[in-house]
């Protein structure tokens, strides 16, 4: 027997024996481009799928990234170093330690300071907005213990600032009334100083010195709060000398009766002087 190739073996014209071509019907022709056309697409469909698996085979697994943590430093917050806070009385002072700054209520500031030689020294004080302010100038020829008084005129911060040419201490505090001297009396001293405080009746006085010109001090009156005893034009203190003055008196003028203090003020120190205060007749002229 003969096998079959039909599925595979394109067919050819044989003679007929009786001389006459055998004739190849159309369905047949037909039905080998279907063929053609199914082995094509068989093909075609073999080779994408042979390119698909290559394609998948050979495609690199991408890396997932991972995070790689940082090491930080915290970040350092700037501490504001808080102001040095305003002292309290008593406060010691020194030519290496020349300033002072305080909070003080209304009253009386004291300075007592020595000097260990010679030298010029001036001594400020006022409040930090420098509504108020006082200050005293002298000098030393000599090693000398002195003191001087300042008017706190309201609750505030303060500076006290000493300068001296030589070595010197110093301490301020409140100053304390202690008891008091009554008129007629008589006060002595040897340069600058604060005397014991006074009492004054309301009443006219006389009040005298022994030195003029430039050898007299300044005298200075105040109230027990400190304020100066003006005159009545408010011009200058009562108790107050030109530093070339010649008089040896003024009319010292007490509308109340209170305590007052007297500051001494000499130019050069030591330097002794003496005051005094008496009643005054009611016809003795200003």
């Amino acid at each position: 027997m003969k096998s079959s190739a039909r599925a595979c073996v394109r067919r050819k014209d044989v003679p007929d024996p009786t001389g006459r071509k055998k004739k190849i019907f159309p369905h047949s022709k037909r039905n080998l481009r279907m063929k053609k056309i199914f082995l094509i697409a068989l093909l075609l469909a073999g080779m994408l799928l042979a390119c698909g698996c290559t394609e998948e085979g050979t495609t690199p697994a991408t890396p997932t990234p991972v995070a790689t943590p940082v090491a930080t430093t915290p970040a350092t917050t700037p501490t504001a170093t808080p102001a040095a806070p305003a002292g309290s009385l008593p406060v010691e002072l020194s030519s290496s330690n020349p300033n002072a700054t305080f909070s003080l209520d209304f009253g009386v500031l004291l300075v007592s300071f020595h000097t260990a030689e010679a030298q010029k020294m001036t001594i400020d004080f006022g409040n930090i907005s420098q509504e108020f302010g006082e200050s005293n100038e002298f000098s030393m020829t000599a090693p000398y213990n002195g003191s001087v008084v300042f008017e706190i005129p309201q609750m505030d911060e303060y500076l006290l600032n000493i300068t001296g040419t030589g070595a010197w201490t110093a301490e301020a505090s409140q100053y304390v009334v202690g008891e008091t001297l009554k008129a007629p009396l008589n006060l002595t001293g040897n340069g600058t100083e604060v005397p014991q405080a006074l009492y004054l009746e309301e009443g006219q006085y006389l009040f005298e010195r022994n030195e003029t010109g430039e050898a007299s001090p300044l005298y200075l009156m105040r109230y027990e709060n400190g304020s100066f005893l003006m005159d009545a034009n408010q011009t200058h203190v009562q108790t107050e000398f030109g530093v070339l003055s010649t008089e040896t008196s003024r009319n010292l003028t007490i509308t109340e009766s209170g305590t007052y203090l007297l500051s001494v003020i000499a130019g050069e120190n030591p330097a002794p002087w003496s005051v005094s205060i008496s009643q005054a007749n009611e016809t003795t002229s200003a």
